[in-house]
C-alpha cells in the first residue's frame, strides 16, 4: 500500500507543479498582451497627435493664404 500512496502522491504533485507552470506561463503570455496593448495604445495617442497639429498647420497656411476681403467704400 506505500507504494500505491507514494504513486499517488507523485501523480498530485506532477499535476500541481504542471498547473503551476501553465499558470505562469498564462502570467507571461497576459504581460505580453498588456504590453502590445499599451505599445499600441500609445502609438494612436502619437499619430492621432501629430494628425491634429498637421492639420492645425494646414489651416493656417490656408487662412493666411486667403485675400483680406475689403470692405465697399460708402459714398
Amino acid at each position: 500500500m506505500t507504494q500505491d500512496d507514494s504513486r499517488s502522491q507523485d501523480r498530485a504533485e506532477t499535476r500541481a507543479a504542471k498547473a503551476a507552470e501553465r499558470a505562469d506561463t498564462a502570467g507571461q503570455v497576459w504581460e505580453e498582451v498588456r504590453e502590445k496593448e499599451a505599445t499600441r495604445d500609445d502609438k494612436i495617442v502619437r499619430l492621432k497627435a501629430e494628425r491634429l497639429a498637421r492639420d492645425a498647420d494646414e489651416a493656417a497656411v490656408k487662412d493666411a493664404a486667403k485675400p483680406a476681403k475689403l470692405k465697399p467704400a460708402r459714398g
